[in-house]
């Protein structure tokens, strides 16, 4: 066959196919921005991470620049990174995909749901930009390989922090107490609609506490809430817990990075600070929460003078992880609570009255 012949087969293949490539890269594209703006909104607006947004922010950047630039490059493919130029190859009336709506893509069920879908979503797209990239020029292919690597360790940092956030999405915080029948407390505030509960009991033996714990792990896990237990970090995993709530005396034998290193990113570490400094020290040292107390006169902590509302909304100010109110809240006073801007409170005594 004619060399000239072949050449101006594969001219014409190659042009023929511009429009399509055109499109499959403005799909893409716009489906890997648009997923990647979605998980940048959770970053600002639920998690306040100012870094994680400006990372979202930067990678959608990116990937419109490297459009931009394969504009000048690979034969039948000059123009595409001007301005319009991949707008006025789109056809979505006539895409075939247009109407297809899967049973998944209809329903969310949480800001986890929300966080996996569009991950997965940009991702994806991120690929298929990476191969059809190729034809233009092998070195865009490399550009978003990097993207596309670049996400999904962000995927791996983000997932466990959504998971907590979604965890900790609670207003009432119901904490047991060794004066009272555990599992009856529990059940009476699962009957109530509490979605976060711990365990405390400081004078029963470990032993004790893990039958205890496993006990309220399998009543509390039928009504999908979320359990903490208190102090003893490392029965986490052995009974399925959500996470852990330290006091003070238990960062003095032993790091809260300690903690994190054992029982994993995904899990929950709350902290018991009484003061503005320990408040501070607790957020910066990577609670998942803390809590400031005592707020009121609590028979929980005789003898220990109240910090206050004052303290509250100072802490409320200062950090942006989720803050817990406990010491004496009950029904009257809850309301001064929630006015200093602290929509999460903890209740031992007050529970039933409350919930």
């Amino acid at each position: 066959m004619d060399k000239n012949l072949v050449l101006m087969t594969n001219d014409k293949c190659q042009m023929t196919n511009e429009g399509k490539i055109f499109r499959i890269i403005d799909a893409n594209l716009n489906r890997a921005t648009e997923g990647a703006r979605v998980v940048e909104e959770i970053c600002r607006f639920i998690l306040e991470d100012e870094k994680l947004t400006l990372s979202f922010k930067k990678i959608r950047g990116l990937m419109r620049r490297v459009i931009r630039e394969s504009g000048n490059q690979g034969a039948g493919y000059q123009g595409i990174g001007r301005s319009g130029t991949l707008l006025k190859k789109r056809e979505s009336v006539a895409d075939v995909g247009r109407k297809s709506y899967t049973k998944s893509e209809g329903r969310r069920e949480s800001f986890e749901g929300v966080f996996v879908a569009n991950m997965k979503r940009a991702q994806e797209a991120v690929r298929c930009l990476e191969e059809f990239s190729k034809l233009i020029k092998p070195v865009y292919g490399q550009r978003f390989k990097a993207i596309r690597f670049k996400l999904y360790q962000l995927e791996k940092e983000l997932h466990p922090r959504i998971v907590k956030a979604v965890k900790l999405d609670f207003g009432i915080y119901v904490v047991t107490d060794q004066e009272f029948d555990h599992l009856k407390m529990i059940r009476r505030a699962l009957a109530g609609g509490v979605k976060m509960i711990q365990l405390r009991d400081k004078y029963i033996s470990r032993e004790q506490y893990l039958r205890l714990a496993k006990k309220a792990a399998r009543l509390i896990s039928r009504k999908w809430a979320v359990f903490i237990l208190n102090d003893y970090w490392d029965m986490v995993e052995k009974v399925g817990a959500a996470g852990v709530h330290l006091g003070q005396a238990d960062l003095r034998t032993v790091s809260l990075a300690k903690v994190r290193k054992e029982i994993g990113d995904d899990k929950i570490i709350g902290v018991s600070t009484h003061s503005y400094a320990q408040a501070l020290q607790a957020a910066k040292a990577g609670a998942d929460y803390i809590s400031v107390g005592p707020i009121y006169r609590t028979p929980s902590k005789p003898g220990i003078k109240p910090v206050g509302i004052k303290l509250l909304r100072r802490v409320l100010r200062s950090v942006r992880i989720p803050v817990v109110a406990i010491g004496g809240i009950d029904k009257k006073n809850i309301g001064s609570v929630r006015r200093a801007g602290c929509r999460r409170a903890a209740v031992i005594r007050a529970a039933g009255a409350i919930v």
